[in-house]
């Protein structure tokens, strides 16, 4: 019996058996190919076009429609295991299209995406590639962007605790832009503005029971030039006042620097189905 006994000791207990496991099937998934992980979860997503690697660690190449010419990147991710404590799937995350080059970690949860200390710059070509304007040639600088997306289901979408939960927070961070010449075409004619070194303040804004983006235009002495608010419909406010419209040589008007003299309202990435 004392043999039986000793022999019992020495077996592998049930919960090192489970630990085994468990540690078995978290490498089975990081070797996942990610390629199959996004055909099988995400067979009809049009702006992916080739995935390399596994879960762990990976690249993709992506595609958006935004314009007559595509905007065209790569996207490389190394995974953050423990973001799984928190509940969410993490990254840290390099994004490259032409000379634009940004870094930093993403965070996915079930109702909500989260952006962290991202950091580069966005080059002029990327621009142009959105907006069909004509840019000097100076990249806008990204200083570490931190900000949160919640999204609201559809079960509460008319609830009030929906609509103040719903949107941006946790948004903190600046751009930066040495400025120039820029031309934007409006009724056939294109209409310049020589664009002064500015820097964006990035923060959180509830207005109107809704979680807002707000982007403050300052210039170098931090005086205000505008405002930009993005809202959880992705609807972008720009709000433009009387000291930035003085730098375009055909504009006539008149009225205290600070004042609001351009109000624009008009949907952001139509198209995309950016949520």
């Amino acid at each position: 019996m004392p043999q039986v006994s000793e022999l019992s000791h020495k077996r592998p207990r049930k919960l090192w058996w489970l630990i085994g496991f468990v540690l078995f099937a978290l490498f089975a998934l990081l070797q996942m190919p990610a390629a199959w992980l996004l055909e099988k979860y995400a067979p009809n997503t049009p702006y992916v076009q080739h995935v390399s690697g596994n879960v762990w660690q990976g690249s993709a190449i992506w595609q958006l429609p935004v314009s007559s010419t595509p905007l065209t990147g790569m996207a490389e991710w190394t995974w953050q295991p423990w973001q799984l404590l928190t509940g969410k799937l993490g990254a840290d995350v390099n994004i490259n299209s032409e000379q634009t080059r940004l870094e930093g970690q993403v965070k996915l949860g079930f109702s909500s995406w989260q952006v962290d200390n991202m950091s580069g710059k966005i080059a002029p070509e990327t621009l142009a590639s959105v907006v069909d304007w004509q840019l000097p040639n100076t990249p806008i600088q990204v200083n570490a962007v931190s900000l949160k997306r919640q999204a609201g289901d559809n079960e509460a979408a008319n609830s009030d605790s929906a609509k103040t939960t719903a949107g941006f927070s946790d948004v903190e961070g600046q751009l930066t832009w040495v400025g120039g010449e820029v031309g934007y075409p409006s009724g056939g004619k294109v209409f310049y503005i020589t664009m002064p070194a500015l820097h964006a303040e990035l923060s959180a804004e509830q207005k109107n029971n809704k979680n807002l983006l707000h982007i403050n235009l300052l210039n170098n002495q931090d005086k205000r030039l505008g405002d930009l608010y993005l809202d959880g419909d992705n609807v972008l406010d720009v709000s433009l006042t009387q000291r930035l419209l003085e730098n375009m040589p055909e504009y006539k008007g008149q009225a205290p620097q600070d004042t609001p003299v351009v109000s624009v309202r008009q949907p952001l990435l139509t198209g995309l189905g950016v949520n």
